[in-house]
């Protein structure tokens, strides 16, 4: 069976009030980020990993980069784990996407699965990337545990397909910064055991 640690990255500026969408945008951690991204490394530095894969933008690497250190695991990129490109909208917050597309974006927060952004994809796109990405991960090591450094909106969407539900149910799994989630796979079944878990970042958590 293999154990899967996928996780998001740290903060970025964007990330903060009022966030703005990031989606492929290659943005770097910020100072909070990156003292995230150590305290994730020490909770993850006990885990037997075999392997380490992220997306190619530079937060996750940048993220998967400490957890690999005490591993001396060399992170491998995968661009199917990217953010959804959020097109237009990216490094805009809600609030300003609203205001210029405000019938296109309520068609989108009725059917994110088939309604594209503009410039952008859509969220049936993203999962079609993803959930390929993360089986084929997970079947090169069937019984081994492995790191996956991902974004928001790429962890959420696979999670509502492990769980069944389209990727317009999205936003009813929480993802912060830094989180961990844990699953499993064994002969073509996944199994979740944990969802969302950042007590890590808590002073005095560890």
């Amino acid at each position: 069976m293999a154990v899967i640690y996928l996780v998001r990255h740290g903060e970025v500026l964007w990330n903060r009030e009022p966030p703005a969408y990031c989606g492929i945008t290659d943005l770097e951690l910020s100072p909070e980020g990156r003292r995230q991204a150590e305290c994730l490394a020490a909770r993850l530095a006990g885990a037997p990993l075999a392997a380490l894969y992220c997306s190619d933008l530079r937060r996750a690497r940048q993220t998967a980069d400490a957890i690999a250190a005490p591993h001396a695991l060399v992170p491998v990129a995968d661009p199917a784990l990217r953010e959804v490109n959020y097109g237009d909208w990216e490094g805009l917050s809600e609030a300003q996407v609203r205001c210029r597309w405000p019938d296109l974006y309520a068609a989108w927060r009725q059917d994110a699965e088939r309604v594209p952004i503009p410039g952008g994809e859509s969220f049936a796109a993203l999962r079609d990337r993803v959930v390929p990405a993360m089986t084929a991960i997970a079947a090169r090591h069937p019984a081994e545990s492995v790191a996956v450094v991902a974004h928001k909106s790429t962890n959420r969407v696979f999670l509502c397909e492990l769980l069944g539900l389209s990727p317009s149910h999205y936003r009813r799994i929480g993802q912060e910064n830094a989180a961990v989630n844990i699953l499993n796979y064994d002969e073509g079944r996944w199994r979740i055991d944990l969802v969302n878990d950042a007590c890590h970042l808590v002073p005095g958590s560890r």
